[in-house]
């Protein structure tokens, strides 16, 4: 066997290669493994556990971490809890797969205090599977639509558009000290939700840009006229209270965390909301926690009273 510092010559040039094909680095090792195997011992098929294959991943794992190699999450949105924000990692699934939103607070161990006193808050704990149930049917939502061939290719590419505007805002407010940029993130997000559901029912691109352009209360009233399904007192409620579109861009208000974490949290439950009309998800329904905690009722958020 060629010696370790060889194979870590040969590893470097093969994965520069891999990178600038764009392979990603959870699927790299494997595809090195491959590379180098027929770069050492050309028009020979070796068996997966070879030792060579195991010096090749633990290479990997030595040089990038496991953080880097294992498949990343579906989406990773966010969740206030008091004032701080916990991450939700939604998985990529295959198959039928028998899901604890528990899980995806993975970033918190169980020893923490925090994580025992969010679960000890009813109405947070409440609030936590609203945001779950929201994100779940957004997410797996618009792959169930892309799958499905049923709507224009465009109205799917919108809300990809907003899925990674609402990824954007959550890694600001898990990771910034600096979190307004959160706010053009789910106004825009919110734009995008809206158009790519009238796009979805036949409303064309010119027509969007020339009647709507940015103003969302128009386009959240189109919404209402062409999706009955929509919570319109919810949606009216939140979308009328967002912060001004276009100020937001240019005039730096002082928005506190609470504010930032309901504006997002909100714009999650929005685009739950909207890909319901299309899908067949329904999360909520599929969710039993027993009597102790009934998720069949939405917590959050609330019609806010004047």
């Amino acid at each position: 066997m060629k010696k370790v510092e060889d194979l870590t010559k040969i590893f470097l040039e093969i994965d520069e290669e891999l990178i600038r094909k764009g392979v990603e680095p959870y699927t790299r090792p494997f595809a090195a493994c491959s590379e180098i195997a027929q770069h050492l011992f050309p028009g020979t098929n070796l068996p997966m556990d070879d030792p060579i294959f195991q010096s090749i991943n633990q290479i990997y794992r030595d040089f990038y971490g496991s953080a880097y190699l294992h498949l990343p999450p579906a989406y990773i949105g966010c969740f206030m809890f008091r004032d701080v924000f916990l991450p939700i990692r939604l998985p990529v699934i295959y198959g039928e797969f028998l899901i604890n939103p528990i899980d995806f607070l993975t970033d918190i161990p169980e020893t923490q205090n925090l994580k025992r006193w969010l679960f000890k808050d009813h109405k947070a704990v409440l609030t936590f599977f609203d945001q779950v149930i929201d994100v779940m049917d957004f997410v797996y939502g618009i792959d169930d639509l892309e799958k499905g061939d049923k709507l224009p290719p465009k109205a799917i590419e919108f809300f990809y558009l907003a899925k990674q505007q609402m990824q954007a805002a959550a890694a600001t407010l898990l990771g910034s000290f600096d979190k307004y940029a959160v706010i053009q993130n789910c106004c825009l997000a919110t734009e995008l939700l809206l158009k790519g559901a009238l796009i979805a029912k036949k409303i064309d691109i010119e027509t969007l840009k020339k009647k709507y352009g940015h103003d969302l209360k128009c386009l959240l009233k189109k919404n209402f006229d062409l999706l009955p399904g929509l919570n319109q007192d919810m949606l009216s409620d939140i979308i009328h209270k967002l912060p001004d579109y276009t100020k937001s861009r240019y005039e730096l208000k002082d928005f506190s965390r609470l504010k930032l974490g309901e504006v997002f949290m909100k714009t999650q439950f929005i685009s739950g909301d909207i890909l319901r009309q299309f899908s067949d998800r329904n999360s909520r329904a599929n969710f039993n926690m027993g009597q102790e905690l009934d998720v069949t009722i939405r917590t959050f958020p609330k019609k806010q009273l004047e």
